[in-house]
Parts: C-alpha cells; sequence; structure tokens
C-alpha cells in the first residue's frame, strides 16, 4: 500500500518535469551548454559519492535499532552502489577533451541541503530512507533516457557524456523494482504512510532546488567555456 502510493507520487512528478523541471526544460529547449552540463555532473559526482557513506549510516542505525532486515537491505546495497562515481569522473574528462573549459563555483547551495536532510532523516527513522531510495531509482528509470535523448538531439552533447545516468537508468530498473518489494515487506505499519509520503515530497522539492541552481549556474559564468566550445 505504501510502496504504491510512492510509486504514484513519483510518477506523477514525473510526468509533468518538462513543465517544472528546470534541467528537463534546458534539455527541450537546447538551453543546457557544456558549462551547465559540467557542473550538473559535478553535483552528480558528489552526490553519489555520498551514496555509500548514507548506506553505511543507515545500516548502522537500523542495527542499533534492532531492524537487521533493513541493515541486511542497505548492506546489500552498499556493495551495488560502490564506485559509481567512476563513471561521473570519465563523463568529465570526456566533456573536458571534447568542448575544454573547466566546471566552476562551489556546489549547488541545495544538494548541500539536500545531503544534510539525508543524514537527518536516516538518523530519525532508517525506513523513511528506503522512500528517498526508490524516489532516486525510478525518477532516473522514468526520465533518464528521455532527457539523455533531448540533451543529444537538442543540445549536441552526446549521451555516451552521460554514463553516470545512463548506467543508472538500466541498472535502476530492477533496482526500483527491488525497492518497492522491500518498502512492501519492511515498512508496513499504516502510521508510516504519511512521513514516507513526505519524505518523497520533501526529496522532489530539493530536487527541483538544485536542478535550478544548476542551470542557473550555466548562465552566470558563460566565459569559463571558451569560444571554440560552441564550433
Amino acid at each position: 500500500m505504501i510502496a504504491a502510493a510512492l510509486k504514484r507520487d513519483i510518477e506523477r512528478y514525473a510526468a509533468g518535469m518538462h513543465r517544472t523541471n528546470p534541467l528537463y526544460v534546458g534539455a527541450a529547449t537546447g538551453r543546457l551548454t557544456p558549462e551547465v552540463v559540467a557542473y550538473y555532473l559535478s553535483n552528480v559526482r558528489h552526490l553519489v559519492q555520498h551514496t555509500p557513506l548514507h548506506l553505511e549510516r543507515a545500516r548502522r542505525r537500523a542495527r542499533a535499532l534492532g531492524r537487521d532486515d533493513l541493515a541486511a537491505h542497505f548492506a546489500e546495497k552498499l556493495v551495488e552502489e560502490h564506485g559509481h562515481d567512476r563513471w561521473a569522473d570519465t563523463d568529465l574528462a570526456l566533456l573536458r577533451e571534447r568542448f575544454g573549459g573547466e566546471a566552476v563555483g562551489a556546489l549547488a547551495p541545495a544538494l548541500l541541503t539536500q545531503l544534510r536532510w539525508i543524514e537527518a532523516l536516516i538518523d530519525r527513522d532508517p525506513a523513511l530512507y528506503l522512500a528517498y531510495i526508490l524516489f532516486a531509482e525510478y525518477l532516473i528509470v522514468l526520465m533518464g533516457p528521455t532527457w539523455l535523448a533531448l540533451i543529444e538531439e537538442r543540445c549536441g552533447i552526446p549521451r555516451r557524456m552521460f554514463s553516470v545516468i545512463g548506467n543508472h537508468a538500466e541498472l535502476d530498473a530492477e533496482h526500483a523494482d527491488e525497492g518497492l518489494d522491500a518498502i512492501d515487506a519492511m515498512v508496513t505499519d499504516p502510521a508510516l504512510m504519511r512521513p514516507m509520503r513526505e519524505t518523497t515530497a520533501r526529496a522532489i522539492a530539493l530536487f527541483e532546488r538544485w536542478s535550478g541552481e544548476v542551470v542557473a549556474h550555466g548562465y552566470r559564468e558563460p566565459e569559463s567555456w571558451t569560444a571554440a566550445s560552441y564550433a
């Protein structure tokens, strides 16, 4: 019941991303520059680097609460998520090779807020972290391939420079199904429906915020990319 509700919430958000999400709109309108993409990938790399840290935090917290089922689930996820930041490293290297320039600026403030929020969420109740994981995995399955196609077709940036997205979109098709099953099996208290859905809503809001910050970054300092980048 809870898993089905979260699935609907994520699908509803995904269906409206073409109107609300700055990164999606930027791809659809051909406005994502190499600088925006480099800044986006730098932020994604930082986020992905924290996934194993968050999973280990969740595993320890679940064990401390006597939730051995949750702890085992997070331990399994930890193995699956190891080393994914190297995909982003490869993507950034390919982007620099093709377009020149360097990503500039600090990480998006909303991304840093998101990381702190995830840590607090885990400390509050590691079961709620399952809702965040489902959001992250299912959304990339729903929207990742379409978004990459738009960037390639309308922004001229090859999808091979987004392996951190493409690989996750492929792997997470199975992971999202597993996440739904895990919620069904381990989050059975009806009282958790509201906080689980609130977790999804907060994840959506933060993703919208840092998407906007990433796109705005590209329009503030376009000179960090050489003129040859757009030849």
